[in-house]
């Protein structure tokens, strides 16, 4: 059963005044519960102590809110008991809980989920600021397995808030173990303090109230004179170096219609369509991979475009792929020059972009026209430095029953993600930040900008709608391809190449799909 034990967390042992009503409101209520008030120290130690291997995760957590979190998942693992912010009050006796072996857990108030779920594809929200559970109950550790993979997410509710919470509920094997209510149990007011019928009056059957003291649900605030005049600078400059950009008009003129309305292929066809310069060395170990996966070599066809190498890569591929004729559908070597060397350590300069992009797109539409033909069902995108996939991955991306299809791409495993062109964009402000950081009319945000979520912020989800994809594994219906949906030369929406692809076709009516666990490597340089 769930012991009278209260687990309430603080900074510091110095609570503000404003929280201590609330705090005292648990004993008046409660009498003779053991109450355990832990402190950021206290907490370290406690992890330190019971969960060793935790602790490399809990100590990178870069916010506190981040590490309160998580230690209250682990503090309901290992002595039960009944979890609740300070700014939670307790409104009546826990008593009708007490005697629950299950974990005991209630939705967030449907006010907050369009501000939270949308994106992340969830149908409900569970609240994490007032939580019940017997000692030892296998839910939590299968709620931490979650969190490393986790730790470098910008958002606190992917990391270790409600997100992920709801998202271990959901593949919890037992749902029989868990107890969800409503919100009017642990929460029964939004943030603006209304119940879901509107009204500030709790219902009978609500055991505490979350007051949403400090929370961030409140938004950012209102910009000052400096930044709209910072704002109104960096605005008119991108105005005036955004250069031609495509529009969706134009680019609808260059689509036949009817493959956007067409269902996913059911043919298994695959041309495999590599883009490569100064890879020889990567050459080898790619056809390697690629002879080891399971998908049958007889249905792919191996396309791959070389140019502007200095490392004699045209030379090494011919070779390469001589010995391998008979053993695949087909194999097809292009080659297109561009005639803009790009030394590798100044290519992800801001400046050289739009050239540098722009010419990778010239480069994938060039396999496009003259290595797709009406044999292929699919298109397989893969970067020749992409060391590691899973042997079955081609099977993986098919069986999604999408049309196109991006994993996600890491250094390391359960690393944030390297191919960052892959992304969901949020609906946040334009500030000045935004055209600060648009060059040359693209738009080039520093890694982890809060306007982006990438697949490693998401782990949590087997599947997200994406708004732009990136191109080191891309899986594309190979129709939409020869239908004219090719890879922007210029921009379109800020965004160019593979990101511009994403966001053309999602505008077009085909929504590109990630898969945030499902992991390929990359070569760290």
């Amino acid at each position: 059963m769930i012991p009278p034990i209260l687990h309430q967390t603080w900074k510091t042992e110095e609570v503000p005044e404003r929280f201590k009503p609330w705090i005292d409101s648990w004993q008046h209520h409660n009498p003779g519960w053991r109450r355990m008030f832990w402190t950021d120290r206290t907490l370290l130690e406690f992890v330190g102590r019971h969960y060793p291997d935790f602790l490399p995760t809990f100590c990178n957590y870069p916010v506190g809110i981040m590490r309160a979190d998580a230690a209250r998942y682990l503090l309901l693992h290992h002595f039960g008991g009944v979890y609740a912010d300070i700014d939670c009050e307790c409104v009546a006796p826990f008593t009708p809980i007490m005697a629950e072996e299950r974990v005991v857990m209630c939705h967030e108030p449907a006010a907050h989920l369009p501000m939270h779920i949308p994106y992340r594809g969830m149908t409900h929200l569970l609240f994490n600021g007032t939580m019940a559970s017997p000692p030892g109950h296998p839910f939590w550790p299968h709620l931490m397995s979650y969190l490393p993979g986790l730790a470098g997410s910008k958002d606190v509710l992917d990391a270790t808030g409600p997100c992920v919470l709801t998202s271990a509920q959901i593949s919890f094997p037992d749902q029989s173990a868990l107890a969800i209510h409503p919100p009017a149990l642990f929460a029964p007011l939004d943030n603006k303090g209304l119940t879901e019928t509107g009204t500030t009056t709790p219902g009978a059957e609500t055991l505490s109230i979350h007051h949403w003291a400090g929370t961030w649900l409140n938004g950012e605030p209102r910009p000052g004179l400096w930044k709209k005049l910072r704002r109104q600078f960096y605005r008119a400059r991108y105005r005036a170096t955004r250069g031609e950009q495509m529009s969706l008009e134009e680019a609808r003129a260059d689509i036949d219609a009817s493959v956007l309305e067409a269902p996913p292929p059911t043919g298994g066809n695959v041309a495999v369509l590599v883009p490569l310069r100064d890879a020889a060395e990567h050459i080898g170990p790619f056809l390697d991979n690629l002879m080891s996966q399971d998908y049958p070599c007889e249905r792919l066809k191996l396309v791959f475009c070389e140019g502007d190498s200095a490392d004699g890569s045209w030379e090494k591929l011919q070779a390469a792929v001589e010995p391998l004729k008979g053993r695949f559908r087909d194999i097809v070597l292009l080659q297109k020059h561009l005639g803009t060397p790009l030394a590798r350590d100044r290519r992800h300069q801001a400046k050289l972009q739009r050239i540098r992009r722009g010419g990778l797109a010239k480069v994938r539409n060039h396999l496009i026209a003259q290595g797709l033909d009406a044999s292929d069902d699919w298109a397989l995108w893969v970067d020749i430095d992409v060391w590691y996939y899973p042997h079955d991955i081609v099977e993986t991306l098919i069986g999604t029953g999408r049309r196109i299809v991006v994993p996600n791409c890491v250094i390391h495993p359960n690393g944030g993600s390297f191919d960052m062109n892959s992304f969901v964009s949020l609906p946040v402000y334009r500030d000045y930040r935004y055209y600060r950081d648009t060059r040359d009319g693209l738009h080039q945000p520093p890694p982890y900008w809060h306007g982006r979520r990438h697949l490693s912020d998401v782990r949590h989800l087997e599947r997200i709608d994406l708004d732009a994809v990136g191109g080191t594994m891309l899986l594309v219906d190979a129709s939409l391809h020869r239908g004219g949906l090719v890879f922007p030369e210029k921009p379109y929406r800020d965004l160019i190449e593979t990101e511009g692809f994403g966001v053309l076709a999602r505008d077009l009516g085909v929504t590109p799909l990630g898969l945030p666990r499902v992991e390929i490597m990359h070569v760290p340089w």
